[in-house]
């Protein structure tokens, strides 16, 4: 059972500012998701994943700066996720972000986060988020994967960029 429900917001982020302070594994796949939502995404990270160059080659709405995260790269944000490899550089960006009250979530740290990154389906006429709290990742993809193969409206022909 989830100790703590968080309320499932949809709002629009086309038009957010939104920073992503790492660019490994984790960022990726955070950021494919955001992508699915016409976002505007600054990726701050040492080492760049080679999937992520490829992305930002191919879209003009993802920008990144090959360096370590500094504190003047929240100016103006509206949202942050801190996808760092290092617990103490999440844990200053939070810190930071609450301090300018900006939405962030530590990837390293449920109990750092404003909001949780949900499970997603989009498909032409919805979209379906999926959490569990932090608690249970496998639950929340087996509940993705279960909707998705439903069929009808949900139904695996029907979503798109899974």
């Amino acid at each position: 059972m989830m100790k703590h429900r968080y309320f499932p917001l949809y709002i629009d982020i086309s038009r957010k500012d939104i920073l992503v302070a790492g660019a490994g594994k984790i960022a990726l796949r955070r950021i494919k998701t955001l992508l699915k939502f016409e976002s505007h995404i600054t990726v701050v990270g040492k080492e760049v994943h080679q999937e992520l160059c490829f992305l930002a080659e191919s879209t003009d709405c993802i920008r990144v700066i090959q360096r370590q995260f500094e504190p003047e790269d929240l100016e103006g944000r509206d949202m942050v996720l801190a996808c760092t490899d290092s617990r103490d550089v999440n844990r200053e960006i939070v810190k930071a972000c609450r301090k300018r009250g900006i939405l962030v979530n530590a990837a390293d740290r449920k109990e750092q986060c404003d909001f949780y990154f949900p499970s997603v389906i989009v498909t032409d006429e919805t979209v379906i988020g999926i959490n569990g709290g932090g608690q249970n990742h496998r639950a929340v993809k087996e509940t993705r994967e279960y909707l998705e193969g439903m069929g009808g409206t949900v139904g695996k022909e029907r979503v798109r960029n899974k």
